[in-house]
């Protein structure tokens, strides 16, 4: 296929640009991701460069994957250039240069979510005799927000830091249980590049393309920032009003700025809407409009669109809410042919289900097929982490998180205490936790008395486990990613008991074996290592989905319903720039609709949903500010579902 085919104007012009750095400004439904992938299509096809030459960059896996596949689609196999996520290439470029990094636990392993709720928050609480588990979480935030806001580079920020004691303790249990958090990834790779003139990326890089600019912190514009010095052309897309993740740290200023930081680059802008309907796109625009600092841009939709549907609903509560959403969730489907899949219901947030529960339930009364916010992670079960734990080991057996996982879900009878005594035998001997364990196993008198039975009992038990269930060649390349999930396959068996929750694991292993084609036990640990950095989330297919709205970007569907739009949650408790944030968050959760958009709120809200948001305890709700003034009139929810659906379209 021509690298041209098919586009607008506007497309081929961005596609085709080449000479000096450029920002691509484009609004939902442009086309940012075709333009993108022409784009490497003309570099390559046109401009004669080797795929290697050429880096994009993306904000997620899910994004990276669907970039990856269309360049596919367009230029086959043999010609793909480097696509991944900033944080994978981060982790890249880190073990690439492992032998030059002298401040980070080695080798490279990255600590998940699990194991970052399930290890080392508690272990800090812990280690720091903090009252609450919260606080931990609230100073490994901050550490985190540090890193990607740059402030940790400033020269007093250690005496800074809210708790100095905690900054010592978790670089003490990071070098015991040997772990990288993902969160400093980027800012490690930053300090790499900045540090050391010896430092080589996989490959020199002609050209990068940064995909949802609008999302990047200051630490990852300091890696572009880097790249860029290194003779590299830039190619960066995204849209101001998109910016959507604050809370970690991202700032639309970046995207705004680009021409000042990036004297002499081009602007380029995609103008056409080809997925909402020209009240959807109006309504997202006199949300994204309020925001008088944002980047004046024109977004219209194509000739020939339709008016498309767009209404206010009003409900005096949450069970009135659920059920006028679930009768217009059937007459979407009954009376205007639309697919459950074709609908996508939107929430602000949706802690312990306490939204997405009553209209489930409601969903479901109605015999329609519902995926909700609140599925969880099969390898977060307690075999399904034993069996990645297992996993891993294979890999190397000094593996740390991997045994302490196995001592805390997997070896019956040991518990904290005993855990923290290997910690303290660990430390006091200075090696690893991994290190301990296996000494222990040739001199079980090592350990200490009071704990020793059933610690090495467990050991004992892990370490034949072990042998039994993974081949020694853990490192060989199987032929495909099926040979390999055959491997997989034999021995989550020796592991899992019951067979629905192995169906579930195996699932899981296979959509991320699969999604790199991952050949090796090796690769695949480490693609499921990172995979959890994903914030967007998959449409289950043959069901109407329920999201938050975070997890709702990139995401389309035919029918959007937004509920819950009150002041009390959008913006909710959200001050000074952090309401920006909520205005843009609304803005993208509305333009997910291509035809038909539905927005509901209530007048009070009572038991679990009474206590969250801003004047939780209240049942009092109101509708959010950003709608206030919009050009429609609230409905009475209920007398306006029952009129709709008696106007069902044959």
């Amino acid at each position: 296929m021509p690298w041209n085919d098919s586009l607008l104007k506007e497309q081929k012009t961005a596609a085709s640009h080449i000479g000096n750095h450029a920002r691509l400004l484009a609004g939902p439904g442009t086309g940012k991701t075709l333009t993108l992938t022409r784009h490497i299509s003309f570099l390559i096809i046109e401009r004669k460069l080797t795929p290697n030459s050429i880096l994009a960059i993306t904000f997620t896996r899910a994004a990276a994957r669907e970039l990856q596949q269309r360049v596919v689609d367009e230029l086959g196999d043999n010609r793909n250039p480097r696509i991944s996520t900033l944080h994978s290439f981060a982790l890249r470029q880190l073990l690439k240069n492992a032998t030059q990094i002298t401040d980070l636990p080695q080798p490279l392993q990255i600590a998940d979510d699990w194991e970052e709720h399930n290890i080392i928050l508690p272990d800090l609480r812990s280690l720091c005799d903090l009252s609450r588990i919260s606080e931990a979480q609230e100073l490994l935030n901050q550490l985190s927000a540090d890193w990607q806001s740059l402030t940790a580079d400033e020269s007093d920020w250690n005496k800074r830091f809210p708790n100095p004691a905690f900054l010592g303790a978790w670089r003490e249990h990071r070098r015991v249980y040997g772990y990288t958090l993902r969160s400093e990834l980027v800012y490690q790779l930053k300090k790499a590049l900045e540090q050391r003139g010896d430092f080589e990326l996989e490959s020199p890089i002609e050209h990068l393309l940064v995909d949802e600019y609008q999302d990047l912190n200051r630490c990852d514009l300091a890696v572009v920032e880097r790249i860029a010095s290194r003779g590299t052309e830039l190619f960066i897309a995204g849209d101001d009003d998109q910016s959507i993740y604050g809370f970690r740290k991202a700032d639309p200023a970046g995207i705004r700025r680009f021409p000042e930081d990036y004297s002499g680059a081009t602007d380029l802008e995609l103008k056409v809407c080809k997925r909402c309907d020209r009240s959807i796109l109006d309504l997202g625009l006199f949300v994204a409009r309020q925001d008088h600092r944002r980047v004046d841009k024109t977004i219209e939709t194509e000739d020939g669109r339709p008016e498309g549907e767009v209404a206010l609903l009003r409900f005096d509560g949450q069970f009135a809410e659920a059920t006028g959403i679930a009768n217009l969730c059937a007459s979407l489907m009954e009376g205007r042919g639309l697919q459950p899949d074709d609908i996508l219901i939107l929430l602000r947030s949706d802690r312990n289900g306490a939204f997405s529960r009553p209209i489930r339930e409601k969903l479901e009364e109605a015999n329609i097929k519902v995926s909700a916010t609140d599925a969880t992670n099969p390898l977060d079960s307690r075999q399904g982490r034993a069996f990645l734990a297992f996993l891993r080991l294979a890999v190397r057996n000094e593996d740390s998180l991997a045994w302490r996982t196995l001592l805390q879900v997997w070896c019956q009878g040991v518990g904290e205490k005993a855990i923290g005594a290997v910690y303290d035998l660990a430390r006091s001997r200075d090696e690893s936790f991994a290190q301990t364990i296996i000494s222990a196993y040739s001199n079980k008198d090592i350990l200490p008395t009071n704990h020793r039975s059933r610690l090495f009992g467990g050991i004992d038990k892990a370490m034949n486990q072990l042998k039994a269930m993974i081949p020694d060649e853990t490192d060989i390349e199987y032929a495909s990613p099926g040979e390999l999930i055959d491997v997989i396959q034999s021995a989550a068996g020796c592991i899992i008991s019951d067979g629905e929750e192995q169906a579930a694991v195996l699932s899981k292993v296979k959509q991320s074996a699969r999604a790199l084609e991952v050949i090796s036990i090796e690769e695949l640990v480490r693609t499921i290592g990172i995979s959890s950095e994903d914030i967007e989330q998959v449409l289950e297919v043959g069901k109407v989905n329920i999201l938050t709205m975070h997890r709702a970007k990139r995401l389309t569907a035919k029918a959007v319903i937004v509920a819950a739009a009150e002041d009390q949650y959008v913006p909710g408790r959200a001050t000074g720039e952090e309401i920006g944030d909520e205005r843009r968050l609304l803005y993208v959760s509305l333009t997910r609709a291509r035809h038909h958009l539905f927005i509901t709120y209530c007048d009070k809200r009572t038991g679990q949903q009474m206590h969250t948001g801003r004047d939780r305890g209240r049942a009092a709700r109101s509708l959010t500010q950003f709608l206030i003034d919009c050009p429609y009139t609230p409905n009475d929810g209920r007398v306006f579902v029952s009129e709709y659906c008696k106007r069902a379209v044959p």
